[in-house]
């Protein structure tokens, strides 16, 4: 009978060592093919089970994976910018609240180093499939250093579902494996939702468990760290965010971006290393011979043949001595690997002018730029759209639930916004024309006109409109010198 198909079956093959602290066979097969995915990415020697084919050498393992990952990372969410404005005009940023509020979200991802938690913690998200994010506070820090946020491993992460509705959660339990009294123990931070008080209540507790009862929803810790204790009433979400790298409908999780290209990028080392072993050969040659094998004239002992560059080898009469012929080509191969390399790209939505390679002409076109590059960029909308949600959501609770409850700060009537950047280069030089035409016809105001000069990094100083007023003054002045003087000189 075949095995049941999991989101995890095409990597079970590439599966290491089983983690001993979990029983749970789908949650076993997801830790697993979190550390399977990263081996992969960083190309690690044993993954693959390449053979040499008669040859004691290393392998050659590609990096395929690697170009797909980081190809992809590259055009989803780029340049993330998270600001607050109006909650009920968002066109407002300058009321007091939203001025309050983004002061304070900037001193945050500041403090924080968040973009640069957010782009590591991307990049492994699109590996394993998921990255979590864990906002805490420390209420002996000062005021406006509190509160953390804090990218986690995925694989601490276990979320408690609702029986009815798996894409509802009710608790989530942040596990990891430690050692107490030379015993393997799990560490268990549980976070649960109350939603039968008003407000909804969400509390939090931590302990050491036995190896085989942590993932019991009634298990009972060997030892207590923290006992239930409940959050802040301002706060009423579990804050711990998890994200996926797409969406599979009743799949509390999501899949690595190299999910089903495992076998593929195994067969691409294997036509690659079989090439570097026929080049090999093919330079350093095969020989037979029916004379005995070579005696050292000193040692009067048996010794092997010396074949090499510089080398004169001298055969018995009646003895024969002739090279075996091998590949002549290593063409096949090279085309073989092309195709499934090729055939990877497509299947990730990876065309090769988002990997970088480009024709000028392509590049030149706008049309023809955009058809090609309209795989990866679609599918990087879809991630798009998980990412921002999820990133408005965390940020609304922190600065409307956290701030209030820790840092003595509340924001009314706001709204948080999440925008990536651009994930194709502007073409400036017609962007540009653009705006001066419908600049000269009318069409839009200098404003605005401004405002899209810079997002293309021209910058304009903010008395700008007062330097134009005074040029163009200055220059009505010198016109009507000119003409009083043309007349003067008239009269004269």
């Amino acid at each position: 009978m075949a095995d049941a198909f999991t989101p995890y079956s095409t990597v079970a093959p590439f599966f290491g060592t089983k983690p001993n602290w979990i029983t749970d066979p789908l949650n076993l097969q997801r830790i697993q093919s979190y550390e399977a995915y990263e081996r992969i990415y960083w190309t690690a020697p044993d993954v693959f089970a390449v053979q040499m084919r008669g040859s004691d050498a290393n392998p050659v393992y590609m990096p395929t994976a690697r170009t797909i990952v980081d190809t992809t990372n590259r055009y989803v969410c780029p340049d993330l910018l998270l600001n607050v404005v109006n909650g009920t005009n968002p066109g407002e940023t300058d009321t007091p609240d939203t001025i309050a509020a983004n002061m304070a979200l900037d001193d945050l991802l500041t403090r924080e180093n968040f973009y640069a938690k957010f782009n590591g913690a991307k990049r492994y998200g699109i590996i394993h499939g998921d990255w979590v994010w864990h906002v805490t506070a420390d209420e002996t820090k000062e005021l406006g250093s509190r509160i953390t946020l804090t990218a986690l491993d995925a694989s601490m992460y276990f979320p408690i579902t609702d029986p009815e509705n798996v894409n509802r959660f009710v608790g989530i339990k942040l596990a990891m494996p430690v050692v107490v009294d030379d015993k393997t123990r799990v560490r268990v931070q549980t976070y649960r939702k109350d939603t039968t008080k008003t407000p909804t209540q969400i509390t939090v507790e931590e302990g050491i468990f036995e190896v085989n009862e942590w993932e019991k929803i009634d298990a009972k810790p060997i030892q207590v760290l923290r006992a239930p204790t409940a959050l802040p009433p301002q706060i009423t979400s579990i804050p711990v965010y998890g994200l996926k790298n797409f969406e599979e409908p009743g799949n509390p999780y999501g899949s690595s971006e190299m999910r089903g290209l495992e076998r593929m990028f195994s067969e691409m080392s294997q036509v690659v290393t079989d090439e570097g072993l026929a080049l090999a050969l093919e330079g350093l040659g095969a020989y037979s011979t029916d004379a005995p094998q070579p005696i050292d004239p000193i040692t009067k002992q048996q010794v092997p043949w010396r074949i090499g560059p510089g080398r004169v080898l001298h055969r018995p009469p009646g003895t024969k001595f002739d090279r075996v012929g091998g590949v002549g080509s290593t063409t096949p191969m090279g085309d073989h690997y092309d195709r499934l390399f090729e055939a990877s790209l497509r299947a990730s939505s990876s065309p090769d002018v988002a990997v970088g390679q480009v024709d000028a002409q392509v590049a030149a076109s706008g049309i023809a730029l955009a058809l090609q590059l309209s795989p990866i960029l679609s599918k990087a909308q879809e991630r798009n759209r998980l990412i921002l949600g999820r990133m408005i959501q965390m940020f609304y609770d922190v600065l409307t639930m956290w701030y209030p409850a820790y840092e003595q700060t509340t924001f009314n009537d706001i709204a948080v916004q999440a925008q990536p950047g651009e994930a194709v280069p502007t073409d400036r030089e017609t962007r540009r024309d653009e705006l001066n035409d419908m600049l000269d016809r009318g069409v839009i105001s200098t404003r605005y006109y401004r405002t899209e000069m810079e997002k293309m990094g021209y910058e304009f100083p903010d008395d700008i409109e007062q330097q134009i007023a005074a040029d163009k003054a200055a220059g009505a002045a010198a016109a009507n010198a000119d003409a009083e003087r043309l007349l003067t000189e008239a009269g004269a």
